[in-house]
C-alpha cells in the first residue's frame, strides 16, 4: 500500500445527514482518502420522518422510530466503497451503542437498559446473552463494530460516565466488561472497552474540557485499570484511549496523544491488539496540537498527534481531509516514522481481516430489530 493508502485505512470517519446525497458524499470521501470505515452517529441514522440527532457537546444522541430498511441499505452501500475489488478485507462500520442514555439506534430495535441496570443484576451470563443479542441486531443492519463496553470504574467525581458504568467496584466492572465483550463477539461484532486509563473517576467531561487524572499510577493500575486488564487477557481485539490527562504522565496531554499511556497499554497490561482513539473532535484535545501548543512535534491534528503517540484507529477527526494530509506530510518528514504508520495500519487491517474469518463461525446469527424485547425486561429497572 502506498502511504496515501495507510494512511486512509487508519482513519474511521463520520459525516452530516443520512439522505442520500450525504451518503454519496461519503462514499466520494471514502475512495478519495481510501478510508477504513466509517462510524454512524445519531444524525447519520434514518428514520421515518427523517433522521436522528447528534448531540454537539456531550455522548448522547441517536435516533427513534428507525427507519431499519434505509440503514441497511446505506450500510450496504458505505461497505461497498470501504471495501472495493482491490481489497481482501471488510471496512469498519462502526457505531456507538451502550444501551441506556447512549444508542445510536432506539426502538424498532430492541432497547437496553443502562450498564448500571445490566450491572445491578450482577449475572454475568445474562450480560453476555444481552450483548449477543444486541450484536446480532446490529450485525442484522450490517454493522461490524460496536464501541462498548464501558469498563470505566464510576465514583462520587464522574462528571460524565455515571450510569453508563457498571459500578464503582472494579470487580464488578472487570466481570461485567469481560462478558460484554464476549457477547459482542458472539455475535461476529468487535468490541472496544472504553475508555482507558479511565474516566469514571475525573470531574470534568472530555466532551467540553480536558479532565485531568490526579491519581498516581500505581493506584490507578489496581482501580481504574482493573476492568481493562481483565479485558485484555480475555482477548479484547481494541481498547479505546480515552481523552484524560493523568498527572503522573503530564497535565496538559490527554492519554490520546501522550506516548506513555500508550507504553502503559502495551507494556503494563499486555495489550498486542488495536488502539482506538475516543472522538477526535472533542473539547478535551482543543488547542493542544501546533506550533509552541503542549504537543508541537512536527503535527498539526490531533490525529496526526495520536497516530505519532502510538494509536492505531483514529476515530472522527474534525477534517479527514486535514487529517489524512497531516499523517501524509508527517510520514514523509520524519515527524511520524514510517514504521509507526506501518505497524497501526496492519494492526487495523488484521483486525478486520479477523472479522471477516469470525464471521464464518459466529454462535450468534444476525437477528432482526426488536426481536430481543424479553431479553432486556429480565434486567428489569
Amino acid at each position: 500500500m502506498t502511504i496515501e493508502e495507510k494512511a486512509g485505512q487508519v482513519l474511521l470517519a463520520t459525516w452530516s445527514g443520512a439522505d442520500p446525497a450525504s451518503v454519496d458524499a461519503q462514499i466520494s470521501q471514502i475512495e478519495d482518502l481510501h478510508l477504513g470505515g466509517v462510524i454512524v452517529m445519531g444524525a447519520n441514522v434514518p428514520t421515518a420522518d427523517g433522521q436522528g440527532i447528534t448531540e454537539e457537546a456531550g455522548a448522547g444522541g441517536g435516533a427513534s422510530n428507525v427507519d431499519v430498511g434505509a440503514m441497511r441499505s446505506q450500510n450496504d452501500r458505505v461497505g461497498a466503497a470501504l471495501s472495493p475489488g482491490e481489497r481482501s478485507w471488510s471496512g469498519i462500520i462502526g457505531v456507538d451503542q451502550e444501551g441506556g442514555s447512549v444508542a445510536r439506534l432506539a426502538e424498532p430495535l430492541t432497547v437496553w437498559p443502562s450498564a448500571q441496570t445490566v450491572g445491578a443484576a450482577d449475572d454475568p451470563e445474562l450480560t453476555r446473552e444481552a450483548a449477543a443479542g444486541m450484536g446480532a441486531e446490529l450485525a442484522g443492519l450490517g454493522f461490524t463494530m460496536d464501541f462498548a463496553p464501558v469498563a470505566d470504574v464510576t465514583s462520587p467525581d464522574d462528571a460524565v460516565v455515571q450510569d453508563r458504568a457498571y459500578s464503582d467496584d472494579p470487580e464488578i466492572v472487570s466481570e461485567q466488561t469481560v462478558a460484554a465483550m464476549s457477547g459482542l463477539s458472539d455475535a461476529g461484532l468487535i468490541s472496544s472497552p472504553k475508555h482507558f486509563p479511565g474516566h469514571g473517576s475525573v470531574s470534568t467531561d472530555s466532551h467540553v474540557g480536558l479532565p485531568v487524572q490526579q491519581t498516581p499510577v500505581e493506584t490507578l493500575k489496581d482501580e481504574d485499570w482493573a476492568p481493562f486488564r481483565a479485558a485484555v487477557d480475555a482477548g479484547a481485539p481494541t481498547i479505546m484511549m480515552g481523552h484524560i490527562a493523568v498527572s503522573d504522565w503530564t497535565d496538559q496531554v490527554p492519554a490520546t496523544l501522550e506516548p506513555k499511556a500508550y507504553q502503559a497499554l502495551r507494556e503494563d497490561l499486555g495489550f498486542q491488539g488495536a488502539v482506538v482513539t475516543d472522538a477526535l473532535d472533542m473539547g478535551a484535545l482543543k488547542d493542544v496540537v501546533g506550533p509552541g501548543r503542549p504537543v508541537d512535534s512536527g503535527v498539526t491534528t490531533p490525529a496526526g498527534a495520536a497516530l505519532q503517540a502510538g494509536a492505531d484507529l483514529l476515530v472522527m477527526p474534525e477534517d479527514e481531509a486535514a487529517a489524512h494530509a497531516d499523517i501524509v506530510q508527517a510520514v514523509e518528514s520524519g515527524a511520524i516514522p514510517q514504521q509507526r504508520l506501518d505497524d497501526a495500519a496492519a494492526r487495523v487491517v488484521a483486525m478486520q481481516m479477523s472479522y471477516d474469518q469470525a464471521q464464518e463461525s459466529t454462535p450468534v446469527e444476525p437477528a432482526e430489530p426488536g426481536s430481543h424485547q424479553e431479553l432486556a425486561a429480565r434486567f428489569g429497572g
